[in-house]
């Protein structure tokens, strides 16, 4: 799996990481959403990985996913920072994901 950054994208992560180090993970969070299949992808960053977490290949930050979370989401993502809102969209080859994601502290 590989996500792809705009420069917006990198650089609204940069100013939420600041001087602390922590690791990204894309979630799908499927919590109040009725059950396991229903859910929606969010990014948090956090101190290490979790047990079942696997890299997703990204050129700036290290990326990270539950291996079990992964099957909802394509091999290719594009994720972009909207400026004006602080918030991200999340993009794959043949659909959209989510917009206004926020990236969520969680070190």
């Amino acid at each position: 799996m590989k996500i792809s950054l705009n420069p917006t994208a990198e650089k609204l992560i940069a100013d939420k990481l600041g001087a602390k180090p922590g690791l990204l993970r894309l979630v799908y969070d499927t919590e109040n959403c009725g059950c396991g299949m229903s859910g929606v992808p969010g990014l948090t960053i956090v101190s290490e990985p979790g047990a079942y977490d696997i890299p997703v290949e990204n050129e700036v930050y290290p990326f990270w996913i539950d291996k079990l979370q992964a099957v909802f989401f394509e091999e290719e993502l594009t994720l972009k920072g909207e400026e004006n809102t602080g918030t991200f969209r999340l993009d794959g080859p043949s659909q959209f994901y989510k917009s206004n994601i926020r990236l969520v502290d969680h070190r």
